[in-house]
């Protein structure tokens, strides 16, 4: 095909379809299953879907390396046309080292003790930065699955193309592919850009440049989509050029149906669990000791378990914080696993120890709701977390920095599940299914395609 102008793939009018016909999508996301991470949940959702209501996906991810969490059950539940084109990660093996580089933490030289000077080291770390950012970015998988997706689209044109992130990259790549094939560009933020936990720019000159980056690319955007009102609400403060029209709240859900429980403990036992993933943002120190604290009366001591579900990250050595207590550490399960273990808990609990970035609502959040347990949540309570439980009456709040506070909180949950009193959801959660929530956006992108027809 001739390109019609320089930078552009297609015609000028995509090619007429057949009435009733599935409108094509390309759904950018390197890290769709069967990678199992949480980040990874939402778009396979989405591509699950979609074809119910109208949208034919067309996946762009990246295959997996040997290390990788992953769960291959995921994959048979996507209908037959939804096809995934992976395309290889060339220098993932050799990023973590540049990342020890651009930050600083390079092993000490054997042949001098002699500290860097700070000209050196910031010399040195400007430029780790800058070279992790092109083999990160953009060598390791980002320029082939932009020139994969430019190709694909010669033959199989997108009316439009959704990417989530983070990983940023995949805005990049999404970015690149609206301007070359000249379609509408959906962005969906699971996670706040520019700010948060998950931002940690390495030095103040690549955090401008990728500050003014994320202005052009959201400002690229035809919508934004955000999975919490309050990431919205905090973008568009720190966003004032993006219009308020662009900006959309998509949360995200759960699958419906009934769970199979997985409980090893008897009935007669008050079974705490958190499922998820724990790593240095997400430390389970307060947890340990609030149940400690909790501990000190000798029915909780006696009847009560914590369970930690996934990977604990080097954190298992922790148990010592709660001594005498009846904590264990499960590794990691499939993804439909884990919501097993929840349907079996008495109480699921959610763990968010950041103090930056707290808008953001965790996906793990909504599956709890399916699993219609009580939920503690140890959050920040003006974060994203918090506003979830307040809205669909799921659960308790309670400071994650407040670790007397914890304590209270779990006594008082154990206590009224001795007394058999069974915390229910005090609204319907079925707004909160990911069938629903893919008809939202598919009626977004329906709005999309007429708005683009008229002009």
């Amino acid at each position: 095909m001739t390109p019609r102008a320089a930078g552009s793939f297609l015609p000028s009018t995509p090619p007429a379809e057949p009435r009733g016909a599935l409108r094509r999508v390309l759904m950018i996301s390197e890290k769709f299953p069967p990678f199992n991470q949480s980040g990874s949940a939402r778009p396979f959702y989405f591509a699950k879907y979609l074809p119910e209501f109208g949208y034919e996906p067309r996946v762009l991810a990246s295959s997996l390396l040997e290390s990788d969490e992953r769960d291959d059950t995921l994959l048979a539940e996507l209908p037959p046309l939804v096809r995934v084109r992976r395309t290889p990660r060339l220098l993932s093996p050799a990023v973590g080292r540049l990342r020890e580089l651009a930050r600083g933490r390079q092993r000490p030289s054997r042949a001098s003790s002699a500290a860097p000077s700070p000209r050196a080291t910031s010399w040195k770390r400007e430029a780790a930065g800058w070279l992790e950012w092109w083999s990160y970015w953009e060598l390791d998988w980002s320029a082939l699955a932009a020139l994969a997706g430019a190709w694909d689209a010669r033959r199989e044109p997108p009316r439009l193309i959704w990417a989530s992130a983070p990983h940023f990259r995949n805005f990049a790549v999404a970015a690149r592919l609206a301007e070359w094939l000249r379609v509408p560009l959906v962005l969906d933020l699971r996670d706040p850009w520019t700010y948060g936990s998950l931002w940690r720019p390495l030095s103040a000159r690549s955090a401008r440049s990728e500050q003014a980056w994320a202005s052009r690319v959201l400002g690229l955007a035809t919508r934004i989509v955000f999975t919490s009102p309050l990431t919205l609400q905090e973008m568009s403060r720190r966003f004032p050029q993006l219009r308020r029209d662009k900006l959309v709240t998509i949360t995200n859900g759960f699958d419906e149906g009934p769970l199979e429980p997985v409980r090893e403990l008897g009935e007669g036992r008050c079974l705490f669990r958190y499922i998820g993933v724990l790593n240095e943002r997400r430390q389970p120190d307060v947890l340990l000791r609030g149940f400690a604290g909790a501990a000190a009366d000798p029915e909780f001591r006696a009847a009560a378990r914590l369970e930690f579900v996934g990977n604990a990250g080097g954190h298992e050595g922790k148990v010592r914080l709660a001594p005498g207590c009846d904590v264990q550490f499960h590794g990691p399960v499939s993804r439909a696993e884990s919501l097993r273990y929840m349907a079996g808990s008495d109480v699921n609990l959610l763990l968010q120890t950041i103090s930056e970035g707290e808008d953001v609502i965790s996906g793990k959040a909504f599956d709890y709701l399916r699993a219609q347990k009580p939920i503690l949540g140890i959050v920040d309570p003006a974060g994203g977390d918090a506003w979830l439980l307040r809205e669909s009456g799921a659960g308790q709040v309670v400071p994650w920095q407040d670790e007397v506070a914890i304590s209270r909180a779990l006594l008082e949950a154990f206590r009224r599940w001795r007394s058999g009193e069974r915390s229910a959801l005090q609204q319907d959660a079925s707004r909160y299914s990911r069938r629903g929530l893919t008809r939202q956006l598919a009626a977004l992108f329906d709005q999309i395609l007429t708005d683009a027809e008229r002009r």
